[in-house]
């Protein structure tokens, strides 16, 4: 790839450049890596400049813009899988904490003296196949009044 010779305590330090893409629509921006021999990972915004930047000119030259635009399409589809990806699994995780809380309002519900206690099974078993909490609330609160009426006329 790219190889720039820098001067630093006497020892030679050489610059690859590494995945450039246009920061900008109108192509006015690259953004790439710059690593260097020592480890060293930099990551930069280059922009020509009326007086000629060399780095721009540099990044020109080795990769060309129709390597430039390919790995900017890259980029973008890469970004748009990983928010896509983010989004399902944060999806994933609300589903998951709304079972986890209709679970606890279910077992809630059984705990109630009235409801646990009741022969209603036809009652209680659509309590255990609500798909809400609002409808384990509903039914739960049927349940109760018709244990509780039935338990003023005995």
């Amino acid at each position: 790839m790219v190889e720039d010779s820098l001067m630093e305590n006497e020892e030679q330090i050489t610059r690859e450049i590494k995945h450039p893409f246009w920061a900008t629509d109108e192509k006015t921006q690259i953004i790439c890596q710059f690593h260097y021999s020592d480890g060293r990972v930099m990551e930069a915004a280059v922009s020509d400049t009326e007086e000629g930047n060399p780095d721009w000119k540099e990044i020109i030259d080795t990769f060309g813009t129709e390597a430039i635009d390919a790995s900017t399409e890259k980029f973008a589809t890469e970004r748009e899988n990983a928010r896509k990806l983010k989004e399902q699994q944060q999806k994933e995780s609300e589903d998951r904490a709304k079972a986890d809380a209709l679970f606890t309002v279910k077992l809630e519900a059984f705990e109630i003296p009235e409801i646990k206690n009741s022969t209603d099974r036809v009652s209680k078993s659509r309590i255990r196949k609500a798909k809400s909490i609002m409808e384990v609330q509903v039914l739960t609160t049927a349940l109760y009044m018709k244990e509780i009426q039935d338990g003023d006329t005995e």
